[in-house]
């Protein structure tokens, strides 16, 4: 439900988004809290080498201006053992699609109305067809949640000085994670798991470090204690939410490197949401490029590098300064803006921002067109064939 033309809202069409919103929010937060048969939440995997498979997911805030649609349709996969990079600019639906993957985000305002996020999970086995069996956590009670959030699949934010509690030690901090997935774990055994956690990121004095508090270590330290915390429970899905954003450069380059290494060791899978681009390129296998809460391309790092289709994509990297790039020359910037979320038009998306832009893009947004096995763009400058229109 969204707000008519205009800036401004009547008292009535006020009331009106407002009442909408109050049915919406209570409809959603019951159904989190309805006791399910865990055939309700349960799906099949369309790929058993996918650890996740999201198929048109929707998460919408509803907001007194309307519903803004963050993220509106997004269906991708990440695959066991891989690094996915997630990449648009700020807005793009990148945090909330990693926030709905954890079920964090912000409630009641915030909620997942549509789509399916299914979940590899060795504890399912297989259903009668041979098709292996995967919690749907877009349907998932709150209370499941808890069993596979911080366990099976983790999270390391931007922000570790916010992320970490200013009143425990790190060691009661990176303790809890044990105690509340393995209660059966011993004092003495959790205290020994965590040492050798601390002891994979590469903190030296892990002893000292397990007793200090967050203020006591510097930001890199902080995010290898986030990155231990992620790592505890052995996960399937580390979703790194720009992890480098708040250090600096050299720093920046460790925790990535830190990353690379232990996805190799621990054949995890990695989620990388970032707007650098250069990290992206370093880090991942797959990427996907975001844009107003819509996925417009994605592929191999290799083809999204090498032969980007999307004009969006194409922009993006032409914004990225280059060390043979001219300094008398202003940085190139995408024009326009991104459109308002809450009242989204029905055409492509980037069309008033788009330096290519053709007849064809005044109609439907546009499907998407498959290039190759594993390149797809949705964008009207290709055909059904993935061969440029003229």
């Amino acid at each position: 439900m969204a707000k008519k033309n205009g800036n401004y809202l009547s008292i009535k069409e006020s009331r009106k988004i407002i009442s909408y919103n109050i049915k919406q929010m209570k409809y959603y937060e019951s159904l989190k809290k309805k006791k399910m048969d865990v055939s309700e939440y349960t799906s099949v995997m369309n790929d058993e080498n996918n650890i996740i498979e999201i198929d048109n997911l929707q998460t919408h805030f509803f907001t007194d201006s309307g519903t803004v649609k963050s993220v509106n349709g997004v269906s991708f996969n990440i695959p066991k053992n891989k690094i996915i990079g997630v990449v648009g600019e700020s807005g793009c639906g990148k945090s909330v699609t990693s926030l709905s993957i954890m079920q964090l985000v912000q409630a009641p305002q915030g909620q997942v109305v549509g789509g399916e996020i299914r979940f590899n999970s060795d504890y399912l086995g297989y259903s009668e067809d041979g098709k292996k069996k995967a919690y749907n956590i877009a349907k998932m009670p709150t209370k499941e949640m808890f069993n596979v959030r911080g366990k099976d699949i983790t999270m390391i934010f931007q922000e570790p000085m916010t992320s970490l509690n200013p009143v425990f030690t790190i060691g009661y901090q990176l303790d809890e994670v044990m105690f509340i997935h393995y209660p059966e774990m011993s004092k003495e055994d959790v205290k020994a798991h965590t040492i050798e956690m601390l002891n994979l990121v590469g903190i030296s004095m892990p002893e000292r470090v397990y007793a200090s508090y967050p203020h006591e270590l510097s930001g890199g330290m902080r995010q290898r204690v986030m990155i231990a915390m992620a790592l505890a429970g052995d996960p399937k899905l580390i979703i790194a939410d720009e992890p480098t954003t708040a250090l600096d450069v050299t720093i920046q380059a460790q925790i990535l490197e830190l990353l690379k290494d232990i996805q190799k060791k621990t054949g995890c899978a990695i989620m990388l949401i970032t707007h650098d681009l250069g990290v992206i390129a370093e880090m991942a296998d797959e990427v996907v490029v975001m844009y107003a809460g819509k996925i417009i391309e994605k592929g191999t790092v290799t083809e999204i590098f090498k032969h980007p289709k999307h004009p969006y994509t194409i922009g993006l990297q032409k914004s990225k300064p280059l060390i043979t790039s001219d300094a008398n020359e202003p940085l190139y910037s995408i024009p326009g803006q991104v459109p308002n979320p809450i009242n989204l038009p029905n055409t492509c998306f980037f069309k008033n921002r788009c330096n290519k832009c053709i007849n064809k893009c005044n109609g439907n947004y546009p499907s998407e067109v498959k290039l190759s096995n594993t390149h797809y763009v949705s964008c009207y400058l290709y055909d059904e064939k993935g061969e440029a229109d003229e």
